[in-house]
């Protein structure tokens, strides 16, 4: 969480905020802030920040406020004074934890912070190889029905694999050319590490149609309603230069306003809300979110075959209607690993923590997996069910519910207390810290399991403790890696720093 020191009196009211912003010209703020953001383009870099304004959702949210209510005829050009002062009233903007008595739903407020945070500090390797290896390099167990032959030119207008190496020469140029980005700078012959964008018009076509917005566009989605009607919920909303994180209309051909929005766009959570986007039609959208279980279900099956001295099965049916066990179970020399996986996402009830829903939302997305699928499987392996029989009973069992996307802070104490008691130590973990986990040594994740099982950790545990400086790559993600345009000869450096 953010420890800036303010120039202000907190809680400073979103509108006082809103007008501060306005004072410049969105022609003269949003290149600041561009520039800015370009200049602290990773969490290594902004942690070295001590004010601790110059964080991404600040500036972010500035650059979309002054996007979408700045007005041109303001004659005041905004000042790097001028951009500090704007992002201190950002980070003392009033919250509704602060008109609740004392002690009352402070998880509220700690999901609205991780939710407006944390998603901007997953690992950029994991995120960008995680795109290829889930959607292109995961065998599917049954046929699927959108993400089928052609699936990438349909929804993308170019094969994946160029599509993410836009969006990390997006990146690279953002952060060379001061937040700017300009087709001209692109030497056509330099463009042959795409497989198919090997021309200025094939990428323009592309960043039009995925990545560029206008203030015209940002003021139109105003218009339709997407903002909360509650002023003190307003900046925990999603961001939509997070969607569309390039801005015409500046200058050059477009200003990156926030540079770390780039490589959002082409991650797995990206990809699943430019699908939304895409898929018009709430049958095929269901299709869709339907192709993605399948696959990351498999890809998280890929991840536990890495672990060392693993059984790894698939869901067992069993009983007269075809129920149905937990998606994996992995038996490891001294433990069993029940593994349900779910595609869920945290939905707005959760990333804004209201006051009451909050609970109820957790044990929806969450609560079957933990009561029913990992409690149920364990009473079918211990019970020595027919279909259970090649299952060990002779060691202790652990639970992990593996999800797409972070579920920021279920694993402590106040979270949990929301969803179902089982008599299997479990935990929520995504697939990031998966990732890390199955290649984890010293410990490896059995021992750690293990040791949570005999002194389980007061304050809550997460596999995260398991990735501490990434002991080694992940051959899965690794090969994904090698997979992308900037593996080959040129590199996307070199490109984006080019003169024209």
């Amino acid at each position: 969480m953010s420890m800036a020191r303010s120039f202000f009196r907190s809680p400073v009211a979103d509108r006082e905020y809103v007008q501060r912003v306005r004072r410049h010209p969105p022609s003269s703020l949003l290149p600041l802030i561009a520039r800015t953001s370009a200049q602290w383009p990773t969490k290594e870099r902004w942690t070295t920040d001590r004010t601790g304004l110059y964080r991404p959702w600040g500036l972010a949210d500035a650059a979309w406020v002054s996007l979408a209510h700045g007005n041109e005829h303001r004659q005041k050009a905004a000042t790097e004074n001028d951009l500090r002062e704007i992002l201190a009233q950002y980070v003392a903007l009033d919250d509704p934890l602060r008109h609740l008595p004392v002690g009352e739903r402070l998880e509220g407020f700690l999901l609205r912070v991780a939710g407006q945070q944390f998603t901007w500090q997953e690992d950029d390797f994991s995120e960008l190889a995680r795109s290829l290896d889930v959607l292109v390099q995961t065998r599917p167990t049954r046929p699927l029905e959108v993400l089928t032959a052609g699936w990438e030119q349909d929804l993308l207008g170019c094969p994946l694999a160029d599509y993410v190496g836009l969006g990390l020469l997006l990146y690279t140029a953002a952060t060379a050319r001061q937040g700017r980005f300009d087709l001209a700078w692109l030497p056509e012959s330099e463009l042959s590490v795409f497989e198919a964008m090997t021309s200025r018009a094939a990428i323009r076509t592309v960043v039009e149609r995925h990545f560029a917005t206008s203030a015209t566009e940002e003021r139109a989605r105003v218009a339709a309603g997407l903002l909360t009607s509650d002023p003190l919920l307003r900046r925990y909303t999603p961001n939509p230069l997070r969607a569309r994180p390039l801005v015409r209309g500046y200058g050059c051909d477009y200003i990156i306003p926030v540079t770390p929005a780039v490589l959002g766009k082409v991650s797995p959570m990206g990809l699943f809300y430019t699908g939304r986007d895409h898929y018009t039609d709430d049958q095929t959208f269901l299709a869709f979110t339907r192709d993605l279980a399948e696959l990351f279900e498999q890809y998280v099956g890929r991840h536990l075959r890495l672990l060392p001295g693993a059984e790894v099965f698939p869901e067992i049916v069993y009983g007269k209607n075809g129920e149905k066990s937990v998606d994996w179970i992995v038996v490891l020399p001294g433990l069993v690993l029940l593994v349900e996986v779910k595609s869920v996402r945290p939905t707005a009830k959760l990333r804004l923590g209201p006051q009451q829903e909050f609970g109820d939302e957790l044990d929806k997305k969450l609560g079957k997996a933990i009561g029913k699928q990992i409690t149920t499987t364990a009473k079918l392996i211990r019970d020595r069910h027919a279909k259970f029989t090649h299952i060990p009973t002779d060691r202790p069992m652990f639970g992990i519910v593996v999800t797409m996307e972070p579920y920021h802070l279920v694993n402590t104490p106040d979270f949990r207390d929301t969803l179902p008691i089982t008599d299997v130590p479990t935990l929520v973990a995504p697939a990031s810290e998966l990732e890390d986990a199955v290649i984890a040594t010293d410990p490896g994740l059995e021992q750690a399991l293990l040791a949570q099982i005999e002194q389980p950790t007061p304050a809550g545990w997460s596999l995260r403790a398991l990735a501490d400086g990434r002991p080694a790559i992940n051959p899965i993600l690794d090969e994904a890696w090698a997979a992308y345009p900037w593996t080959k000869p040129r590199n996307f450096e070199a490109v984006a720093v080019a003169a024209p």
